[in-house]
């Protein structure tokens, strides 16, 4: 049995879930993230971290966009948890891993961190079984077929759509990586940001609000589990 200590949050009252800071990070599949953004009290913000993505720096100032180093704010979002009493979110343990792998805080975030996928598929399973068990069995042909499972049926967008959140037309799942890389590139060619092509310009802002809708439905799923669990009066 595992040591409780090492157990991040497990569950959620309707108080916490409203209160949350929503976590979201944005990246690359190797390497740090280069920014996140955290939706609280019904707002989003983004922040970009100008030592992981300095090329990001002029795209976030154009924006308007806090800029900061990554353990920097890694530091503010816990003591912020922290001194306002409140708890941290993230889809799945991937923002919580950051601050493992930049050894930043992780210990004192353990404890108010919440795992929303463990939270969803707990709240699918009990309130949609009929959703579950074509996800289940989907995934155990991907696998005995010997194709790739990952997060086939449990990523996020899968989630909101059954909590019925507003979808976002530049959403562009699997996209962020490479309109990112777009991004960084036309700035290290030009430079200043004013001279970044209209095609590079919109493909930042569709970044951003392919983050802000990420924290957006990640605050939607929180609230819907909370709403269905028999410890705070829900249930079928």
């Amino acid at each position: 049995m595992a040591d409780r200590k090492h157990r991040v949050h497990q569950q959620l009252t309707i108080t916490e879930a409203a209160r949350a800071l929503h976590l979201d990070f944005e990246g690359f599949k190797k390497g740090p993230p280069v920014f996140a953004g955290i939706r609280v009290d019904g707002e989003w913000t983004a922040t970009v971290f100008g030592d992981t993505a300095p090329l990001l720096v002029p795209a976030a100032r154009a924006k308007r966009i806090r800029v900061t180093t990554l353990d920097a704010f890694l530091r503010e979002t816990v003591d912020r948890s922290i001194a306002e009493d409140r708890l941290v979110t993230g889809f799945s343990t991937r923002e919580f891993q950051v601050f493992e792998d930049r050894a930043v805080e992780s210990d004192r975030l353990r404890p108010r961190f919440v795992n929303l996928l463990s939270l969803g598929r707990r709240w699918r399973r009990e309130t949609h079984p009929e959703v579950d068990a074509r996800v289940k069995a989907s995934r155990a042909r991907r696998k005995s077929a010997g194709r790739w499972v990952g997060g086939h049926g449990n990523t996020l967008r899968d989630f909101a759509g059954l909590v019925e959140a507003p979808r976002c037309a530049s959403y562009g799942k699997g996209r962020t990586a490479s309109r990112l890389r777009h991004v960084m590139g036309q700035v290290e060619r030009r430079g200043e940001y004013s001279r970044l092509t209209p095609t590079a310009k919109g493909k930042w802002t569709r970044v951003l609000q392919h983050n802000e809708t990420d924290c957006l439905w990640s605050s939607m799923l929180a609230a819907v589990c909370v709403a269905a669990s028999p410890e705070n009066g829900g249930g079928r």
